[in-house]
């Protein structure tokens, strides 16, 4: 079904029937000079003619009347409130319709006083004379229906009533057409009126769109430009550990070809090792952003007891340096992984600016929720700088872009999955005396089951404790990967730690081998060439060889793949991987 964008007059004059209504108004409050002094004029004549006809008398005193309404129509004219509010407009229409009601009451008053019961003729001219000035007033006195109507009932009405009461007999039958163009002029001046009010309301509703489609150019230009920058500083800091990488891998080819001694290419070694671990962090924190603006993550608010997550997320800096004060009885509802993710870069940013001194995780009860706060005595933040801490690879006190202390990267991640949670990160800082950086979460339901959240990690240390591990003797590994670079890498690897490795570059060609009898595990990459994925692979190898242990590597791990993973009993790793991580996924695939 299809929605059109332009709407009807019916629907613009809907869509703000004040703003119309201001318009009306203004037309109808302010009358021309030159309308008013024709017309009156023409009420000269009208007065002339019936003074000569039939009295002098009530012919000036129905001029004088219709002087001293124009005057107040034409000299006082009505001032409108500055700006009108949806408070003041009725007053102001009201007042505009007694200020119209007057005007025409006075040129009303001529069927009382201009009429003649004695002369039929006169009382003719009289009617003729009433009517032509309703329809002349219903076209041009106001645009605002129940003035004029209200108006034209003032001027017709006492015409009608004497014609009937003393009018001889074809003056009745005018009073009776009388009646008739009342009731027209009427429905004329409603049907104007709404057509006016709908094409107000067509034209405020064309500038509304027009303004709001300059807006959302300016808010196009704006997010290229920031697209643009943000791509121009990535491209920046991605080039840097590369190019690092690539001349010490010639430093290190060197330093081999010449026979160095081992200290000297150990720390070549450990320079390259450094610039890959630059590079990884910066590629992770891009996916990362990528995938919180992509809401790849959909988010799932738990019961989270906050001091054992405060407390693992202190452990896990093995610093020492990072307290905790909070009370036992903290939970709050939220999303377990992204608040990890909040805390997490909030501390690392802490301790990057803090060289000296301590960090605490400082928690509180509120009305509200819980308070959740990072402190630290570091270097602090200007408060001019304060709002653009939260940009992207924006690092006030790493101005010479040393890649050691990160790439201004965490609290734009914070920043965006706060907007995702719903909360406001706060920042109470100045220089030299630290900052404090603060959130508050709601309190989770007192019947919600509680989590802790602390499990998440629990990958990460098995992984590390795990690196001298040795592997299972004769360990065979199915390697199914389509970038030649990332398979001959791994499958240097695996032989290296003693395993045998065979790589295939598409699902077609592992599942051309004859047997598979003799793998123990299979890596098997998402996105390969042809029309079978890694997925459908995996499936296949394991109807193949129930027996096979299956996981799959590639950046395309998300928590869709790994619960499918988890429930077929699968590994998942997450592309770009670490020699640890890839050790710890073969040990537990061989339990």
């Amino acid at each position: 079904m299809s929605i059109s964008t332009h709407p009807t007059a019916s629907e613009a004059f809907k869509a703000d029937r004040f703003a119309v209504r201001c318009e009306v108004l203004r037309l109808s409050a302010q009358p021309g000079a030159g309308v008013l002094l024709v017309q009156f004029l023409l009420d000269c004549g009208v007065a002339a003619l019936f003074g000569w006809q039939y009295s002098v008398r009530n012919a000036l005193i129905w001029i004088i009347l219709i002087a001293v309404s124009t005057a107040y129509r034409g000299v006082f004219a009505q001032r409108l409130p500055d700006p009108l509010t949806r408070d003041n407009l009725p007053g102001a229409l009201r007042l505009h319709t007694l200020r119209i009601a007057i005007h025409e009451g006075a040129h009303g008053a001529a069927g009382i006083l201009l009429f003649d019961p004695a002369n039929p003729t006169t009382q003719l001219m009289l009617g003729v004379v009433v009517m032509a000035m309703t329809l002349s007033s219903a076209f041009s006195v106001s645009y605002f229906a129940p003035a004029m109507q209200l108006a034209i009932t003032l001027l017709l009405a006492p015409m009608i009533v004497m014609g009937v009461a003393f009018g001889a007999p074809m003056m009745m039958m005018l009073a009776a057409l009388g009646i008739g163009l009342l009731a027209m002029v009427w429905r004329l001046v409603g049907e104007r009126s709404r057509q006016l009010e709908e094409n107000i309301g067509l034209r405020h509703n064309e500038s509304t769109l027009r303004a709001q489609a300059m807006a959302g150019l300016r808010e196009s230009q704006q997010a290229q430009a920031e697209r643009l920058r943000f791509f121009s500083a990535a491209n920046h800091d991605l080039r840097q550990p590369v190019m690092a990488m690539g001349l010490q891998a010639e430093v290190l080819r060197h330093q081999l070809d010449a026979g160095e001694d081992r200290v000297t290419v150990q720390n070549t070694l450990a320079a390259l090792s450094r610039a890959q671990q630059a590079l990884e962090g910066l590629t992770n924190q891009l996916l990362e952003i990528g995938r919180i603006e992509a809401a790849a993550d959909p988010i799932s608010p738990v019961a989270v007891a906050l001091a054992p997550l405060l407390c693992e997320l202190a452990r896990q800096t093995g610093t020492g340096r990072v307290r905790v004060r909070c009370p036992d009885d903290a939970v709050a509802w939220t999303d377990v992984v992204a608040l990890r993710r909040i805390l997490g870069n909030l501390v690392d940013n802490a301790l990057k600016f803090t060289p000296r001194g301590r960090v605490l995780l400082a928690c509180r009860r509120r009305v509200d929720g819980w308070r959740v706060e990072v402190r630290d005595s570091g270097i602090g933040i200007a408060p001019e700088s304060q709002d653009r801490v939260f940009g992207d690879f924006e690092q006030i006190g790493n101005v010479e872009r040393n890649l050691q202390r990160g790439h201004g990267l965490g609290l734009a991640i914070v920043r965006r999955l706060a907007l995702r949670l719903g909360v406001q990160i706060t920042l109470r800082s100045a220089p030299g005396r630290g900052s404090v950086f603060g959130f508050t979460l709601p309190a989770a339901p007192p019947d919600a089951p509680i989590t802790t959240g602390i499990g998440l990690a629990a990958e990460a240390a098995a992984a590390t404790a795990q690196d001298a591990t040795p592997l299972p003797p004769d360990l065979s590994v199915l390697i199914v990967e389509d970038n030649a670079v990332v398979a001959d890498s791994i499958a240097a690897l695996l032989r290296l730690w003693g395993a045998r490795a065979h790589v295939c570059g598409s699902a077609v060609e592992a599942l051309a081998l004859t047997t598979l009898a003799g793998f123990d595990i299979a890596l098997c990459d998402i996105r390969l060439p042809g029309s079978i994925d890694g997925i459908t692979l995996a499936k296949e190898l394991q109807r193949r060889a129930p027996e096979l242990a299956i996981a799959l590597v590639s950046a395309d791990i998300d928590d869709a793949t790994r619960e499918l993973a988890s429930l077929r009993g699968w590994r998942a790793l997450r592309k770009p991987v670490r020699a640890a991580a890839l050790r710890a996924l073969l040990l537990q695939a061989q339990r």
